[in-house]
């Protein structure tokens, strides 16, 4: 026989409120749904021995409903902006804390030094896609994958995605986050993710990038990754495009630059990687672009900055026009897996028939999975 805690909910519930509830006429009525009160059974209170009619069941529920979304849109706000966040937390301890100078000019010189965004290796903190962040980001996107067939953990992958969208926020979340992960379906497979060697100069933004396992997209440090000299097993997801694909990211779009985009494919084969293509739909629905169409004075800055920097600040929008995503269902879907013969040093001929194989692949998943996922989306268009 066991005991039942003397705070469990159900001695609570039994102590705190009636099993049914009587209004002024002699109508019985449901007692106010628990759920509503779980915050405060956990913290102690105890809910008054009173009736609820079904009106305020409905209003308290609403009431409940607004709060739990407000704090999810909150959270995804919070996750969208981090990295001026944290550029804003940056220069904030450097003007206001004088004390803290010094240690922050060391860790800024530290952050262009660091050699672990390019070891290929990295500063993975695994307990870091457990956060409850996560569970506010999966709830406001209701994320999922689609697999055409299933991975071998035992094997290694090139994984591109596509596309790239405004930020590519869904690249982040396949790379390992609790509900969407390609990691959570198959255990035993290490995905690491790569991004621009600038975001590794951003103070604090870097180490939660590192922590989440990401790593710099120059070639080096890719084929570190997909190397066997730290007996890691690593797999590696791309997102192809780009910048000049993110200036493309218009609602409903699916422009891509993939044509001239063949170093993925060429150090897949150098690994013996197999290619896997991934398509994200609505991916570019997340933001809304300020049109920069050639010729526009939006799209000669972008050309502007992409020229001086390698990347571009794009100008866009999202809800209320903040920067708070719009809220619209995320659905990857993992295409199948293009065997690859190794070839340490592949000749033009193997990259194009490779590349061939994975552009084919692609177009088929999207056309295949596009009238259930975005209909409203326009047909795949190849545009460098």
């Amino acid at each position: 026989m066991t005991d039942t805690p003397p705070h469990s909910e159900d001695n609570l519930r039994s102590a705190s409120a009636p099993a049914v509830c009587a209004t002024a006429t002699g109508e019985q009525t449901e007692p106010l749904s628990w759920r509503y009160f779980r915050p405060l059974l956990v913290v102690g209170i105890r809910v008054p021995t009173v009736g609820f009619s079904e009106e305020w069941t409905a209003y308290l529920g609403r009431v409940t409903d607004f709060l739990q979304e407000t704090l999810t849109t909150a959270m995804v706000t919070i996750w969208a902006t981090s990295p001026v966040l944290a550029l804003m937390i940056y220069v904030f301890l450097m003007v206001y804390f004088k004390a803290l100078r010094t240690l922050l000019v060391v860790y800024l010189v530290f952050c262009f030094f660091d050699p672990r965004p390019y070891d290929g290796v990295g500063r993975r903190i695994s307990h870091i896609h457990k956060l409850p962040i996560w569970t506010h980001v999966n709830a406001y996107f209701q994320p999922k994958m689609v697999f055409e067939e299933a991975l071998d953990p035992k094997k290694k992958y090139v994984f591109g995605a596509h596309p790239h969208g405004v930020i590519s926020y869904v690249a982040q979340l396949i790379a390992g986050t609790t509900g969407l992960g390609i990691e959570s379906h198959f255990p035993g497979l290490v995905v690491r993710g790569v991004t621009m060697p600038v975001t590794f100069f951003i103070p604090l933004f870097r180490d939660y990038v590192l922590a989440m396992g990401c790593l710099s997209c120059d070639r080096n440090s890719i084929r570190r990754i997909l190397s066997n000299r730290h007996k890691l097993h690593q797999s590696l997801l791309v997102v192809v495009g780009g910048a000049d694909e993110s200036m493309l990211a218009h609602e409903h779009s699916a422009d891509l630059v993939l044509l001239k985009r063949r170093g993925f494919v060429r150090e897949a084969i150098r690994a013996g990687c197999d290619l896997v293509p991934i398509y994200n739909f609505n991916e570019n629905s997340i933001y809304r672009l300020v049109p920069n169409h050639p010729g526009t004075l939006t799209h000669r800055f972008e050309m502007a900055v992409k020229r001086v920097c390698g990347f571009t600040f794009l100008l866009f929008y999202g809800r209320n026009f903040c920067f708070t995503p719009f809220k619209t269902q995320l659905t990857s879907v993992v295409g199948r897996p293009i065997r690859v013969k190794a070839d340490r040093d592949p000749s033009a001929a193997d990259i194009a028939y490779y590349h061939g194989l994975y552009v084919e692949e692609l177009s088929r998943i999207y056309a295949k999975y596009k009238p259930k996922y975005a209909p409203n989306d326009a047909d795949l268009r190849f545009v460098a």
